[in-house]
């Protein structure tokens, strides 16, 4: 099995991403550390040629931005894309299919299999199985101090 780890200093949550075994998880993977919340910090991981089928997201701060974009590219823009935003601290995906995920949430919508996990966005074209190229995180900025 090989494994493969990008990790940020300040780490709070963990984004991960599976191939497959007799079409279920449990492969290798491939996994993103999130920064703290009001670490104003982006982050991307490039899949390359992994064959990523399934995504699972524990500990994500609030506020934080996942975009999940295919390896497939149509001129500059994903053939198909969807970007999340975090509403709860911490927020949780369960394991699950990403094409699941990207095909079946609409924009606006709650990913009920989460925990404040909401649909901001997405392409207009299905994500097809085992196609994720990137994921791109931003953490939050703290607040700024305000004057009075």
């Amino acid at each position: 099995m090989t494994m493969s780890r990008q990790h940020s200093p300040s780490a709070t949550g963990t984004i991960t991403v599976y191939e497959t075994v007799n079409n279920e998880g449990g492969g290798d993977y491939r996994e993103l550390i999130v920064e703290a919340a009001g670490s104003d910090k982006k982050h991307v991981l490039e899949i390359g040629g992994f064959r990523a089928r399934k995504i699972h997201m524990i500990n994500i701060p609030s506020a934080t931005t996942i975009e999940l974009r295919s390896r497939t590219m149509e001129g500059d823009t994903p053939k198909w894309w969807i970007k999340l935003k975090t509403t709860h601290a911490p927020s949780d995906l369960d394991q699950n299919d990403i094409d699941g995920y990207v095909n079946r949430f609409s924009k606006g919508s709650f990913i009920p299999t989460g925990l404040g996990i909401l649909v901001v966005d997405k392409s207009e074209n299905p994500a097809t199985r085992d196609s994720l190229g990137t994921i791109i995180v931003q953490t939050s900025a703290s607040r700024r101090p305000t004057n009075i």
